[in-house]
């Protein structure tokens, strides 16, 4: 799971909440059935009330953000939805929004949480052969008087170790948490837009007309002003 986004496992099946965000940019994903679907790049997500007032999380170990605040998430992937085509302005880098969601788990299967896990489990083996180890290299060295007893606490030794790894493993779990079902979106704060361009409006009606041929050429807009690049 992301260091960043821990906190939203706090609020998972809790029902709607409201988040204030920054709009980073627009583009694309493949779904399941293998459709690109749009998307928005969100960063510096923090908890507010219905009314943009900031929320604060009291944890030791919440994830503070460059100015200080004690964000859910520094950046996370939302669905582009139909509340979204509702929003009055074309969004744009560094544009500040809040809305409510609520919070959705999904499945991962990252290669940096396996290997971790696999670490895990091999360490708590490697402990546990060499626990074998000096218990049989004693055991040869020297006569044992109660040879059956140190043979049970041997191997409850071992047993416990793997026990404690697989308690472990478990805390890595290959979930991650995300926001859905936005609706409400609001304006919090509009950048002023680089010379020469002009934002748009969203038009709902001709994405559901065109489809991917509409929200692409949205995102080739929204990817090109995040990099800097002059949009026509």
């Amino acid at each position: 799971m992301s260091k960043q986004r821990f906190r939203l496992a706090d609020y998972y099946q809790s029902g709607s909440n409201y988040y204030h965000a920054t709009f980073e940019k627009l583009t694309h994903k493949t779904n399941a059935q293998h459709k690109k679907i749009p998307v928005a790049l969100l960063t510096d997500v923090y908890l507010v009330d219905e009314n943009d007032k900031k929320v604060r999380l009291s944890k030791k170990n919440d994830f503070v953000d460059r100015k200080g605040r004690h964000i859910i998430a520094d950046h996370i992937w939302v669905k582009f939805t139909k509340p979204w085509f509702e929003v009055p302005n074309e969004l744009i880098k560094g544009d500040e929004i809040f809305f409510s969601a609520e919070v959705e788990q999904y499945k991962i299967n990252r290669p940096d949480v396996l290997k971790q896990r696999d670490r895990i489990w091999n360490d708590a083996k490697k402990k546990a052969d060499q626990i074998y180890k000096r218990w049989s290299k004693y055991t040869d060295e020297h006569k044992r008087k109660n040879f059956q007893l140190s043979l049970e606490k041997m191997k409850q030794k071992q047993h416990d170790i793997l026990e404690q790894a697989k308690e472990d493993q478990k805390k890595l779990e290959l979930v991650d948490y995300g926001l859905n079902k936005i609706k409400k979106i609001n304006i919090s704060k509009l950048v002023k837009p680089r010379h020469h361009f002009e934002r748009g409006q969203y038009n709902y009606e001709q994405y559901k007309r065109q489809g991917y041929k509409y929200s692409a050429w949205l995102a080739a807009r929204s990817i090109k002003y995040s990099q800097g690049e002059s949009v026509e």
